[in-house]
């Protein structure tokens, strides 16, 4: 004798099919909020409501973040993007990331983070380090602060951005409120804005990424993704990488000075 179950699926077949479908949907949504939520602390709060909210803007996102350069340069450059800041020595040059594969990074839309070769914890500590001692050689231009971008996560920003005039303000720096990088704890991964020409060159060696939110109205084509360095040697390739975005800072900053 057929159940009750059986019964209804026979005499209701599309209402059951529908019926599967969203509690399949069901179960996926919520696998993908809870691998949300195991990135940790980051800009959005980690519950259903931050979820939601970064679902919500992957309609805005681009899925070409690691493609080197998805624009025309001529509609895109500001001032000093055609220019690069990396380290051009043969012994510093950018080489290509040693490995067959990138780091794994779920394709949310926020937070960005990568979940395989994390850092250390020594590592991270040796960055924030790294941060404090460039906010010790431009004293007068950046300061070591909590990110205004994802919380308390340790961040350089440009000092006194917030009362600058407007003519005053490089327009690279304008959507991160003047924060020109900082560092996730829970992977040791980075976000920092790098000229064009820098990023374009990250990408091509395997260095990291664009934000998915880049180019897309809500953030410059120059937030860029860093992935954490494993050891000493990254930790060197990734301190020029954090150079050359402190040096296209600076420069900005200080062609905006000159018109004022």
């Amino acid at each position: 004798m057929a159940s009750q179950l059986q019964n209804t699926i026979a005499n209701h077949p599309i209402l059951t099919t529908a019926g599967v479908l969203s509690l399949t949907f069901i179960a996926l949504a919520y696998q993908d909020y809870r691998s949300y939520v195991a990135l940790g602390p980051h800009g959005l709060p980690d519950t259903f409501r931050g979820w939601y909210t970064q679902l919500k803007m992957s309609r805005r996102a681009r899925k070409d973040t690691a493609v080197p350069a998805p624009y025309d340069i001529n509609d895109v450059a500001g001032p000093f993007d055609r220019k690069s800041y990396l380290p051009q020595d043969a012994a510093h040059a950018l080489k290509w990331r040693p490995g067959n594969k990138a780091p794994r990074v779920p394709g949310f839309t926020a937070p960005q983070r990568q979940t395989s070769d994390q850092a250390s914890e020594e590592m991270k500590q040796a960055m924030y380090a790294h941060l404090d001692h460039i906010a010790s050689l431009h004293i007068s231009t950046l300061k070591v602060q909590d990110s205004v971008l994802e919380g308390p996560v340790p961040a350089l920003g440009i000092k006194d951005f917030a009362s600058l005039p407007d003519a005053g303000k490089p327009k690279v720096f304008r959507a991160t409120k003047g924060e020109m990088t900082h560092i996730h704890p829970p992977d040791g991964s980075t976000h920092l804005i790098l000229s064009l020409a820098d990023q374009k060159r990250v990408i091509e060696t395997g260095w990291g990424l664009r934000h998915r939110l880049s180019g897309a109205g809500m953030l410059p084509w120059n937030y860029s993704f860093v992935y954490a360095p494993r050891n000493e040697g990254e930790f060197e390739v990734w301190k020029g990488i954090v150079g050359a975005a402190v040096e296209f800072c600076v420069e900005n900053l200080e062609e905006m000075r000159g018109k004022r």
